[in-house]
């Protein structure tokens, strides 16, 4: 068991903060969008595991590690100085989350491990981690076996992307583009819009994945979670766990400063025909890798 303290009269529970869920008697109410289609929550059985694993201690004393109870806000707040200077005396990590597009380099000292989703890997300092996105788990049990070379995706055009899905659009392979109005198909009931947006990435073997606001990708890791291939256009990105697996192990990835448009469907078709009777053990690596690493639980193990 690892002995946690925090602050339990200040914590806000939210996706990045799983780890304190274990005090919880129930899961947090969630949009709809938020469940599988068996109306299994994203959370999963996560109180369960946490109870498991972690003890939560009234006093920082005899603890393992000291958490943040709310999504990091800055250096200045006051409640991150408190536990900050706690953490310096005692000689004891505390962890900070921080889901956000916000990409700023924060003056944090050594004692913190920073777990944050928008990283750049030449700006990333030696304790900020990459922290995984959180979705229901779609995944059906069924891989494409004898996929075709085809491209998906479901989304809108902004922060850069309409050139990329322009591009393959009018290129020699096969797409399967969903072009939405904007970030989480405004206008659309957010049921169908959920159910049409995984479906695209069930029924493709490869889905492309680029940032959004932020330098992180929530379809990167939901492609994985559907054990397909995602298309990574590589933005100076930083991974979960890349000491643990090869990210181009799992990912077509193209690293944008290096990337010639008049290259890229033959970079694809290359990687389509090289891997033809890999294709299979690829989507179930990826499936696995998503499992042991990137899900709730594979996220926290690797935290212990």
């Amino acid at each position: 068991m690892i002995n946690i303290y925090t602050l339990y009269n200040k914590i806000t529970y939210s996706a990045e903060l799983i780890i304190l869920f274990g005090l919880l008697k129930e899961l947090p109410q969630e949009e709809p969008h938020c469940y599988n289609q068996n109306n299994i929550s994203r959370y999963s059985n996560i109180i369960d595991f946490c109870k498991l694993h972690f003890n939560y201690i009234k006093s920082p004393n005899n603890c393992d590690i000291i958490v943040l109870p709310y999504k990091f806000i800055s250096t200045d707040d006051f409640y991150f100085k408190f536990l900050n200077n706690i953490s310096i005396k005692l000689n004891k990590p505390l962890l900070c989350f921080y889901n956000d597009d916000d990409p700023t380099t924060f003056n944090i000292s050594s004692n913190v491990k920073f777990y944050r989703t928008s990283l750049f890997d030449y700006s990333k300092l030696f304790n900020e981690f990459s922290l995984p996105t959180i979705s229901p788990d779609f995944f059906q049990n069924y891989y494409l076996n004898t996929p075709e070379l085809s491209i998906g995706y479901c989304g809108h055009l902004e922060s850069g992307r309409h050139k990329y899905i322009d591009f393959l659009h009018k290129s020699s392979i096969k797409t399967n583009f969903i072009i939405r109005n904007g970030f989480w198909a405004p206008g659309l009931d957010k049921k169908k819009a959920q159910i049409e947006y995984y479906n695209n990435i069930h029924n493709n073997l490869f889905t492309f994945c680029y940032k959004g606001g932020g330098n992180f990708s929530y379809r990167f890791y939901e492609t994985l979670m559907m054990g397909r291939i995602p298309l990574l256009i590589n933005t100076h990105c930083v991974f979960p766990f890349s000491d643990k697996f090869n990210i181009e192990s799992i990912a077509l990835v193209i690293n944008e400063h290096e990337l010639d448009f008049n290259n890229l469907i033959t970079i694809i078709q290359n990687y389509y025909n090289n891997n033809l009777h890999n294709l299979l053990n690829i989507q179930q690596n990826n499936r696995y890798i998503w499992e042991t690493y990137l899900s709730p639980h594979g996220f926290l193990n690797n935290i212990i």
